[in-house]
């Protein structure tokens, strides 16, 4: 049977879906088609009154899709063949949604507010940690070559003190050599971790409110 208010919500709330492709767009509206009719909820204010506005109702699909496929290793996109950077960056979209599906929610909005500044503030200090690391880095270079370059300019006068300035000079740059991939590993551990937690957020979000989310069980 056809309703208006149905049909209504369900069209504006495909258009917030764009992000996924056609079948799981059906697969999606289907279920909420199908939830909506059996809960009869035969008016609008029913409708957003249980779901939110479409707007809303599809932030916290998009997270609960992006969430699975964070989860998987994003092993359905090319046959998982992805380079690092893409899914990074996948990641970060992961992120940006867990955070406008609580922006969603009047209740967890006080969540965002307080969770937002200090994840501005985490990255802000990452950022500022990896830029400092850079100078450093930059000066032990340059410091390593240039001890480098001054032991081999005595070294018809002082042999021995070539062999030290230039040992510093090596010693200098192995030292850098070693540490670029141990912080390389360190920024990369802390990304991650923040991307399981985003993960154990967002289902909390998702499957702790009373929104149905497609694929979560319910009880008869």
């Amino acid at each position: 049977m056809k309703n208006k208010a149905i049909d209504s919500y369900i069209d504006e709330f495909r258009i917030y879906l764009h992000q996924l492709d056609e079948k799981e767009q059906d697969d999606v509206i289907e279920f909420y088609r199908e939830y909506m009719i059996d809960a009869d909820l035969q008016t609008s204010d029913k409708i957003i009154n249980e779901l939110g506005t479409p707007k809303h109702l599809a932030r916290k699909v998009l997270a609960d899709y992006s969430i699975k496929m964070s989860e998987e290793n994003y092993q359905n996109i090319n046959n998982g063949q992805i380079t690092s950077n893409e899914r990074a960056s996948r990641n970060l979209k992961m992120i940006g949604l867990v955070i406008l599906a609580l922006m969603a929610s009047p209740v967890a909005i006080m969540i965002a507010i307080i969770l937002i500044p200090l994840l501005l503030l985490f990255f802000g200090m990452v950022i500022f940690m990896v830029l400092l690391f850079l100078f450093l880095l930059a000066m032990s270079v340059v410091l390593g070559v240039g001890s480098i370059f001054v032991g081999l300019a005595v070294i018809f006068q002082s042999f021995a003190t070539t062999i030290f300035f230039v040992g510093v000079g090596l010693l200098i740059l192995g030292v850098d050599f070693f540490l670029i991939p141990i912080v390389i590993a360190l920024i990369k551990w802390c990304f991650s971790v923040v991307v399981v937690f985003f993960r154990w957020l967002g289902k909390k979000l998702l499957y702790g409110r009373k929104t149905p989310m497609k694929g979560e069980k319910t009880n008869a």
